[in-house]
């Protein structure tokens, strides 16, 4: 199912109203490959809000870890999905390292140096 248009990452629920501990991951993944989107569009503000909202779904996950196991066929499927975030979070940073080198040099820089002289 693609992501919803309004930016959210979308939530499953199983009967009962709670969602899945493997949806969950799911879900963590759908904003993975969202932020590697906006990071290869340069959008570093969606990048960063994006990466708030997996840090809230990495919360919930750990949470529900308490309360639910997963199955064989779904600790594959947790494995496949974890090597793709860390995939997408590999190509993220290597997008931002130009752009953090950028920052640092402006940082580093002496005073006034970076100064637009009249």
């Amino acid at each position: 199912m693609p992501p919803p248009d309004d930016g959210r990452v979308l939530r499953v629920r199983a009967p009962g109203g709670a969602p899945r501990l493997i949806q969950r991951y799911e879900a963590i993944a759908q904003a993975s490959r969202r932020m590697l989107s906006a990071a290869r569009s340069e959008d570093w503000d969606e990048v960063a809000r994006l990466e708030d909202r997996c840090r809230d779904l990495i919360a919930e996950l750990k949470a529900a870890h308490r309360t639910e196991r997963l199955g064989a066929s779904e600790q594959r499927r947790r494995i496949e999905l974890l090597r793709g975030i860390l995939a997408d979070d590999a190509e993220i940073r290597a997008r931002a390292e130009p752009w953090l080198r950028q920052l640092e040099r402006l940082i580093h820089a002496p005073r006034g140096a970076h100064r637009v002289r009249p």
